[in-house]
């Protein structure tokens, strides 16, 4: 290999000639995962086999909706998918072990006088970057002026971004991937069991499920994917989230189909610990990937940050981990994200056909789990495209960006087309989610916990140690900040109807890991090793202080020992008296807590309505009765009878009301039921149930 020496004049004012450090190959050559033990890849593996098979089920779900065919069917076309995918992926692998190795790209040439300009410039980006991270930081640990912080926070992820792809430019050659060692492996699979376990005791209702599990018990129920709704009706009116893109709901009915169970016990039992170890496995590897150093001590730092991030709100890290892994859109934050991520960062240190299947397998199944994904996954490829337009190859960007951004776009496009809505109506309600000052500080918290969130993600363009990932990283982040920008969100409500929803776009700023490379950082600082433990030590405490456990009752989270689905016991109980004591297509009027968990364990029985803005865009459907609907979702819910006496009388015939259920001290609106021609049925010690 040549050394290029050039003529250096030094202080003295002598000529010498110095040898001059070597530019990185305009490719970086090798994988960012070789070299890993056994135990790391076995791990790995069984995260990639999970992106699979939502992938390949994702294809075969959209083509059963198109073909009209079902459960059986679609289960034989998975089941054929997963066989050929497997006979190609041998098939690959032997090629690969048996073909020539790549050679190095050749070493270009550095001009010294431009090296050192580049260092000045980066000295004054980095100074930029604290400066403007720490007037960020302080402003949302304070709660103070939001557009303050912003402003903060682009001008620090701006910065950030510029002094990675500067560095990523700069003279020296990339370090190559050091392998983690067997204690990380077994460090992720320690934490990855015992999270697992923990989901399995934790209960968190959550109102979203309506939907979701709905829809997989009507699968379960049927052997069918419908393309009408099964909340209010049997497929006679629209979807309220039309089209059905998300493959993850069906493929949980149809298990619940094979198995002849409910879809509830898949949903709740089989999904959360299997979701919750893959997502562990899948932050450790996001951090392998980053080539972080003391990995056990950054991952720990990561979970104990997503442990401890509960409390009020809904949008916090924490809050959408494994207390609502079932959901497709969580598994979407917290499995597929760090993956998308390691496969955007192999492929761009290695661009080929295989790596580029691994992204196009990424963003369909990032579709199969959620709509969401029609606009996160763009911007996932778009950062994961940048360290190659940084290096100057705008073809293999191109190509990453669109193995990835491919089918969420073509379905965003789909979408589009056919009509796309969703059941959440802001428009007509809860305006205050277009408001950046209230999202924002959902998501990053305040006081000493918001201080430490925004000090990692804003460093994290510094921090993390892959060349490719800081400007990945830093790309991503100063995305997330666009949308603390106020009008962001209503603008691009105006324009593509993505409004409040944009606040998952924090989701590609992988806020836990960060908070992990920050926690590795401080770990390995060039002090003494007992203060470099105390360091990460206190990072832990400070976390554990500032925040709220996941798992405590001020989260909304009560520990359950036996297994469970996600809804209270008393609202369980009563469903199940219920669904047993009324006939196939009797329709419910109860509180949203029961009602939606009728509409969870069965669709052979209707609510009336188990959420108020899921009417919303049926209004206007005469056969619909909104009007009727409201009014007995205002008795159900707020209890009143004064002056809603003869409106609720008249709705109970107009929507031929067969069951009531109220809660037991409801005594005044129970007697009322009775007066218009009910008699006392089931009960339990939470409600009691009046019947025609």
């Amino acid at each position: 290999m040549t050394v290029v020496a050039a003529t250096v004049r030094t202080g003295s004012g002598s000529v010498v000639d110095e040898p001059l450090p070597q530019r990185p190959p305009s490719r970086p050559v090798g994988d960012p995962e070789v070299g890993e033990p056994p135990l790391a890849r076995i791990c790995d593996r069984a995260v990639d086999l999970a992106v699979v098979v939502l992938a390949t089920w994702t294809l075969v779900y959209h083509g059963c909706l198109l073909l009209r065919v079902s459960v059986p069917w679609a289960v034989s076309a998975e089941v054929g998918a997963l066989v050929l995918g497997a006979v190609v992926v041998r098939h690959r692998r032997y090629r690969r072990s048996h073909g020539r190795p790549r050679d190095e790209p050749a070493i270009d040439t550095i001009d010294t006088t431009r090296a050192l300009a580049q260092a000045r410039a980066q000295t004054a980006l980095i100074g930029t970057t604290v400066v403007a991270a720490a007037i960020a930081a302080v402003v949302v640990a304070a709660g103070w002026v939001w557009p303050v912080a912003a402003a903060g926070w682009l001008v620090a992820a701006g910065t950030g971004t510029a002094w990675a792809a500067l560095r990523l430019r700069a003279p020296g050659r990339t370090a190559p991937a050091r392998p983690s060692g067997r204690g990380a492996a077994w460090t992720a699979l320690a934490w990855a069991t015992a999270l697992a376990l923990l989901s399995v005791v934790t209960l968190a209702p959550n109102p979203d499920d309506l939907y979701y599990v709905n829809l997989s018990q009507w699968i379960a129920e049927h052997g069918t994917f419908p393309l009408r709704d099964t909340i209010f009706s049997d497929l006679v009116f629209p979807m309220s989230s039309w089209p059905p893109m998300a493959s993850y709901d069906a493929l949980t009915g149809a298990l619940a189909y094979l198995a002849g169970v409910n879809a509830a016990s898949v949903v709740y039992l089989v999904v959360p610990p299997l979701a919750t170890f893959l997502s562990v496995l899948a932050l450790s590897r996001l951090l392998r990937a980053w080539r972080v150093a003391a990995l056990p001590v950054a991952l720990s730092l990561a979970l104990v940050f997503l442990l401890f991030d509960g409390g009020d709100g809904y949008a916090a890290p924490g809050t959408l981990f494994l207390t609502r892994i079932w959901q497709g859109k969580v598994i979407l934050l917290c499995l597929l994200v760090p993956v998308l991520l390691v496969y955007a960062l192999r492929f761009a240190a290695r661009p080929s056909r295989a790596n580029a299947g691994w992204l196009a397998a990424g963003g369909v199944a990032a579709v199969g789990l959620s709509t969401t994904a029609m606009f996160l996954v763009p911007l996932l490829a778009l950062g994961g495209a940048a360290p190659l337009l940084v290096r100057r190859r705008g073809r293999a960007a191109l190509g990453g960006f669109a193995a990835m951004a491919a089918y969420p776009l073509a379905a965003a496009a789909v979408t589009l087309a056919v009509g796309g809505r969703s059941a959440d109506m802001f428009e007509l309600r809860r305006l205050y989610r277009f408001d950046p000052s209230w999202f924002g500080p959902e998501i990053l918290r305040d006081g000493l916990l918001g201080l430490v969130v925004v000090v990692a993600v804003l460093g994290g363009a510094v921090l993390v140690p892959q060349r490719d990932a800081r400007v990945t990283t830093g790309v991503l982040v100063f995305l997330t900040g666009v949308t603390f920008v106020p009008g962001v969100t209503e603008l691009s409500g105006d324009l593509v109807g993505l409004g409040p929803t944009l606040w998952r776009v924090s989701w590609v700023a992988t806020i836990a890991a960060l908070v992990g490379v920050l926690g590795a950082r401080l770990a390995t600082m060039p002090t003494s090793r007992p203060l470099r433990g105390l360091s990460a030590a206190a990072l832990a405490l400070v976390i554990a202080f500032a925040g709220v456990p996941i798992w405590s009752a001020a989260n909304g989270v009560d520990l359950e020992l036996r297994p469970h689905w996600q809804h209270g016991p008393e609202s369980v109980r009563t469903a199940e008296l219920l669904i047993d004591h009324a006939r196939p297509g009797d329709l419910v009027l109860a509180p949203d807590d029961l009602s939606i968990t009728v509409d969870v364990l069965t669709t052979r029985v209707k609510t009336v309505a188990p959420r108020a803005y899921f009417m919303d865009y049926l209004r206007d459907d005469p056969r619909f009765h909104f009007p009727a609907r409201l009014a007995l979702v205002t008795f159900a819910d707020e209890l009143p009878v004064r002056g809603y006496a003869a409106r609720v009388a008249r709705a109970l015939d107009v929507l031929d009301v067969d069951h009531v259920c109220l809660p037991r001290e409801a005594e005044q609106q129970l007697d009322f039921v009775v007066s218009q021609g009910y008699q006392r049925s089931v009960g339990t010690p939470w409600y009691a149930c009046a019947s025609r």
